[in-house]
């Protein structure tokens, strides 16, 4: 044993999109204290401005649905990436299927599946290979249905299908490519879905708690660990993969 974190992503080059997230600021937050340089991507820039400060931090203000957008910003990168995180994500509020705005629903794929198509499209030509991984960011939506969550859930599924497809097809160059499936998270998003307050749940929210195996919702730097993991060296024969972080929702 040398004594080092299994865990280990010192002077790696990862990028983030969708950083300015509270998902992905904890992620960013993580993979800097763990040595990696990290750019962070998102079309928020006054949130990516309040992020810097560190020297190995690099942010870039892009649209994830518009490629060129995309495509320029991965244009910029001079040092191979070692890894590459797509979470820029939204949701739809709860509403039947027959009700749901169809303007909001191709918004939710626009961001959640075309966001991470191009990522990938344009991030894999600037991954370093063999040895680089992808984590796109899906949901226990991606595996299960959930009432009104149509466009959500269907995003999410097909973030799946497009890493499945992805590890196929990048794996022989030493590529890895998984999902990352949270549950619900303490955070906007839950609250947005679930009509809670911040720090008062709704009794919506209390009722959903209740029949999560761990009896809560999960927290983002959780999340963030989860991803470090498939980020590293630790996890190097974990390849095409939906990794559960769900308090055992995906058990039920």
């Amino acid at each position: 044993m040398t004594g080092r974190p299994l865990i280990d992503l010192d002077g790696r080059h990862i990028a983030v999109v969708g950083a300015a997230g509270e998902l992905g600021a904890a992620m960013t937050t993580l993979l800097l204290e763990l040595g990696a340089h990290v750019i962070a991507i998102d079309r928020d820039a006054a949130a990516l401005h309040a992020m810097t400060g560190s020297p190995r931090l690099r942010t870039i203000v892009v649209d994830v649905a518009d490629e060129a957008s995309v495509a320029r910003a991965f244009a910029t990168l001079e040092t191979p990436l070692g890894g590459l995180v797509n979470g820029a994500g939204i949701e739809n509020a709860a509403t039947p299927l027959d009700a749901l705005d169809t303007a909001l629903f191709r918004r939710v794929m626009d961001v959640n599946v075309t966001g991470v198509f191009l990522g990938m499209k344009h991030g894999i030509p600037r991954m370093r290979t063999p040895g680089g991984s992808i984590v796109n960011i899906a949901s226990t939506g991606g595996i299960k249905g959930a009432a009104g969550m149509s466009a959500y859930v269907a995003s999410k599924h097909a973030v799946i299908g497009l890493t499945r497809c992805a590890a196929i097809d990048y794996g022989p160059a030493g590529l890895r490519v998984n999902a990352l499936c949270p549950g619900p998270l303490d955070g906007r998003m839950i609250d947005a879905i679930m009509g809670s307050k911040p720090g008062e749940p709704s009794e919506r929210a209390r009722a959903r708690m209740a029949v999560i195996p761990s009896r809560r919702f999960g927290r983002m730097a959780e999340v963030a660990q989860a991803a470090a993991y498939l980020l590293s060296d630790a996890s190097t024969y974990v390849n095409g993969a939906c990794h559960m972080v769900d308090g055992g929702i995906s058990a039920i």
